[in-house]
């Protein structure tokens, strides 16, 4: 009998790992500070008492914004006992970001910063330089972007929960529901150990306060406690196909758990009897319980070396299911709230500029808490009530007032006392133009001025600006265009001169015609038709169909989650043209079309477009318009220029996802619609319509020959998903897209999406003598009656046009800077002025090459409704890739480094840079095939190491071996006293 049961423990036996945790949502249906007030500030108290009681409970934190928020009001004595739970290992910090953010709407930079904020607010308060722990167990579906830069910053492990029901039964089904994920290709592929929850992250029933069936009043009797037993085995022998181990993991909380401090003790009482019980009762011997935090949990798993199956790709859209089995396509969030994704965006964007001008001119950093704050998953989403949308905003908008005012203070000094070489006409007001970019770029500059007012430009060097006007067909306005190539990474002057009358360089007027349907430069002919809708695109020759109409969806079951029309679609049949406007002069061509659309409410009763050709190979492509009660807004394209069913490539802004065109699913609601935060492009045969915009949208494909931009959504109604809310958006909308038409490399497409993506600011200068700027409109600043006697143009030094500073903050008193290169080919990194030292994770805490974890690889996981591939297209490597101790980087690799500021002077030449740390980039290509698991152990070679394996398999296949024979002899000689041979 012995025996059998070592067989039955060798091959039967589960340890149950029990991980509380409370998900706490920094805002949705109240505000952060409600919650927080309310809820968030219990919790994190009652924590602190629960876990003082017994040293064996443990918890684990996701939400470092709140966190923070506790820390800063509490007492030392209570900071010391919180500080003493993390070390000891009481409390585990997941995610470890400012929030748990959407995975669809922002592009990778924001991504990071929230990140990089929360991980910058544990080193500093508890002493972490790494969590272990991804932690997205609510977002809405989840990018590819997600496994590559978890991976960067030394994550080992991720939990996600939120991704297409059917394909989560797969999981289950085969048995993979922990996979090897390989995300998007930053100069190499990367891959993440992902855990994708089960079921959700509350308790199973068994364990759960209102569903449960074992405990009632907390009665913790032997009786109950069997019974729990029983149902816990039960759920632990149905679980256990899905995974390749014998470990489970039972997520132990729920929104907003432990927030009433006595329920929150008889939680943990409940669970420590349980575990108790099995210890003491042996009723269930295979059956072990543990209380631990997520690490625990996964690091058991690691110890028995999993051979991993592989997924590449999104995990979007999100789909589950509502009564009767109907699928909710999660897509309508794509563009749920625009005005508050839009405000994010930019936010975000004068945020980076923010830190690198801080960090390279004082040394100095900026805390992005709001703007990281904003990434919430029922923040840029949009799914959460009006206040909230409302705060949000408001959140926002302060972080960019402190963001120029830092602007402010870091260049003061920079423009001090010069003479002028050059007169000014006096008086003049001065705008201080700022390109973030660290290449040279072309911008078309804008301002706003009355119809009657002549403007005259001069730039930093005195030279006059060639300008042109065009006349609102909106009111008594005109916009002044001046395009203007401005230094890398510098900050420049532009002096403007108003005049009543026009002179010799002032802003040449446009010649309008009326009912124009054409406009072209040297790049584009761009066709439009009696209505003012877009027909087609000439280039070099070749014309492109592309016909443009709005279309409007009725959603009586859609809301802010799910988008689910009751229609089919229809073009809008209620605009009405107003007028169309072709405006043509030396500088460029526009077409401005009004459509006049009834609306009950507000004033902007009118749709608009405007399309600028300006002489570059892009042009700029307008939007106005509103939604009315109850539906969607789209702009829809078809063209006969599009074949095949892999004709539009999406972009996570971290690469492209071939989007495969589903017509079995085409019915359903919702479905074929991907988040677009990097912007997409279109196949048109001989070469791509590539579209930025400048904060993400919704893109659809309606059939093999059209897609569809989501622009608005005003719905009255909620789609049952938590919100109970509908999303009544009244807002008037502007949109700004960049538009390419050409080849499609990695190469052009990263350069064209981050010019697009990159602001040139300019700041109107409202105080001379104190050389203040703000962020309000130029006709703002101050009339100076004096000479300039400044600087008029300030460097930051980083000129590189083909590696891109995404960022350069301060760390621990040092520069840390994050760049990518935008070569096909490997290039050392040389910058004049900066010296590259050690390549750090992306938190920039510690060194990339600590972290070597890899795994068993399996055989690539594929999914029938799998939603995309990688773009088909391999990255070259050159032979520069064989170089050793020099700060190398592959071609598109994306990484962080120790950066030292080298005085003029002292600058190496280029090829003789300093020497880093070996590169990791050869240690993570060693997980392709079956690689042993890498497990670090003190004193004990990796071949030590392998022969100590191999021993444990060797002693556990004896002892199986052995029981096996002792249960077939056993059977035997029973058989025969039978008379059974």
């Amino acid at each position: 009998m012995w025996a059998f049961l070592l067989l039955l423990t060798v091959c039967s036996s589960i340890e149950v790992y029990i991980v509380p945790h409370s998900h706490c949502d920094p805002g949705w249906i109240e505000t952060v500070k409600w919650y927080y007030d309310r809820q968030a500030r219990s919790i994190l108290n009652n924590i602190v008492v629960i876990l003082q009681k017994d040293p064996r409970r443990k918890i684990v934190w996701s939400e470092t914004s709140f966190l923070k928020i506790w820390m800063e009001e509490i007492t030392d004595a209570k900071k010391d006992l919180f500080r003493q739970f993390v070390k000891n290992g009481q409390i585990e910090f997941v995610g470890g970001g400012f929030v748990q953010n959407d995975e669809a709407n922002p592009d990778f930079e924001m991504v990071i910063r929230q990140l990089e904020t929360g991980h910058q607010y544990l080193n500093q308060e508890f002493g972490i330089n790494r969590v272990k722990v991804g932690w997205q167990i609510d977002p809405f579906g989840h990018s590819a972007l997600t496994p590559s830069l978890w991976s960067k910053f030394g994550y080992e492990y991720l939990v996600t929960n939120r991704i297409n029901i059917l394909m989560r039964d797969e999981l289950v089904r085969e048995g993979n529901i922990e996979f090897l994920w390989e995300g998007v290709n930053f100069g190499y592929n990367e891959s993440i150990f992902t855990h994708n929850l089960y079921d959700h992250y509350d308790p199973p029933p068994m364990l759960h306060p209102y569903k449960n069936h074992c405990f009632t009043k907390n009665n913790l009797s032997d009786e109950l406690l069997s019974r729990c037993m029983k149902l816990l085995n039960e759920l632990a022998k149905t679980r256990r196909s899905a995974y390749k181990h014998d470990k489970l993991m039972l997520l132990y909380g729920d929104d907003f758990y432990y927030m009433n401090s006595d329920e929150a003790e008889k939680l943990y009482q409940r669970i420590e009897a349980l575990r108790d019980y099995a210890e003491r009762s042996n009723e269930y011997p295979g059956l072990k319980i543990k209380i631990a935090t997520a690490s625990e949990y996964f690091e058991a798993v690691k110890s028995t070396s999993p051979k991993l199956s592989v997924y590449k790709g999104d995990l979007l859209p999100y789909v589950n299911f509502r009564a009767g089995r109907e699928p909710a396509h999660w897509t309508g969030y794509y563009t749920t709230r625009p005005h508050l994704k839009q405000t994010i965006y930019y936010t975000h964007k004068l945020v980076r500029a923010t830190e690198i001008v801080l960090a390279l001119s004082k040394g100095a950093s900026f805390f992005a808490g709001e703007s990281s704050l904003a990434l919430h998953h029922d923040a840029i989403t949009g799914t959460c009530r009006p206040q909230v949308v409302e705060d949000y905003t408001e959140r926002c908008i302060e972080e960019q007032k402190k963001a120029i005012s830092a602007i402010n203070d870091a260049i003061q000094d920079r423009f001090s006392s010069a003479e002028t070489s050059f007169e000014l006409a006096i008086p003049y007001r001065v705008l201080i133009v700022y390109n973030p970019l660290n290449w040279a770029k072309t911008n078309l500059f804008s301002l706003e001025a009355d119809e009657n007012v002549f403007i005259q430009i001069k730039n930093w060097q005195g030279e006059y600006v060639s300008s042109q006007s065009v006349k609102s067909i909106l009111g008594n306005k005109k916009t002044v265009y001046a395009k203007i190539e401005v230094p890398a990474l510098s900050f420049v002057t532009l002096f403007v001169n108003e005049y009543t009358e026009s002179c010799e360089h002032c802003d040449k007027s446009s010649e309008q015609q009326e009912n124009g349907k054409t406009i072209s430069d040297k790049h584009f002919i761009i066709n439009l038709n009696d209505f003012g809708m877009v027909q087609n695109i000439k280039k070099s020759g070749k014309k492109y169909d592309l016909k443009q109409t709005f279309w409007t969806y009725y959603g009586s079951r859609g809301g802010a989650y799910i988008f689910h029309p009751t229609n089919n679609g229809n073009e809008i049949n209620d605009l009405s043209l107003d007028k169309i406007i072709v405006s043509k002069g030396p500088l460029l061509e526009t077409v401005e079309v009004v459509w006049r659309r009834e609306r009950k409410t507000w004033d902007a009763d009118y749709y608009y477009q405007k399309i600028i050709l300006y002489g570059e190979p892009r042009f700029i492509w307008k939007f106005g318009l509103f939604a009315t009660s109850n539906e969607e807004i789209l702009v829809r394209f078809s063209s006969d220029n599009i074949t095949g069913d892999k004709w539009l490539l999406t972009s996570n802004s971290g690469d492209l996802r071939e989007r495969k065109y589903f017509q079995e699913t085409a019915s359903k609601k919702g479905s074929n619609m991907y988040p677009v935060p990097g912007g997409f492009a279109v196949d048109m045969g001989k070469e791509y319509l590539k579209i930025f915009p400048k904060f993400s949208n919704g893109v659809a494909m309606v059939d093999n020959s059209s897609f569809e931009l989501l622009l608005h959504r005003h719905l009255g109604q909620d789609d049952n998903f938590g919100l109970a809310y509908g999303v009544d958006d009244y807002m008037f909308l502007h949109y700004h897209f960049e538009v390419e038409l050409g080849e499609l490399t990695h190469r052009s497409y990263w350069k064209s999406y981050l010019e697009a993506k990159a602001d040139i600011y300019a700041f109107p200068l409202i105080n001379f003598d104190e050389f203040s700027i703000s962020g309000e409109a130029w006709s703002s600043g101050v009339q100076i009656n004096q000479t300039w006697d400044k600087e008029t143009i300030y460097s930051l030094g980083f000129n590189h046009s083909d590696i891109y500073l995404s960022s350069a903050v301060i760390k621990n008193s040092q520069l840390v800077m994050r760049v990518m290169n935008l070569k096909d080919a490997a290039q050392s990194l040389y910058v004049k002025g900066f010296q590259f030292m050690k390549k750090k994770l992306f938190d920039g805490f510690l060194d990339a090459s600590s972290v070597q974890v890899s795994w068993k690889r399996g055989k690539e996981f594929e999914y029938s409704q799998k939603p995309d591939t990688s773009m088909p297209k391999s990255l070259p490597r050159s032979d520069e890739d064989s170089k050793k101790g020099k700060a190398m980087l592959h071609p598109f690799e994306f990484s962080t480094f120790n950066v030292k500021i080298v005085p003029a002077g002292e600058e190496q030449e280029e090829g003789n840079e300093e020497e880093v740390i070996e590169e990791t980039e050869g240690e993570l290509e060693k997980t392709e095939g079956d690689t042993p698991l890498v497990t670090e152990r003190p004193g004990v070679s990796q071949a030590s190491f392998d022969d100590i394996q191999r021993l444990e398999y060797a002693i556990v296949f004896s002892l199986t071996g052995i029981a096996l024979i002792s249960i077939i002899l056993h059977f035997k000689s029973k058989g025969k006293r039978k008379g059974i041979d």
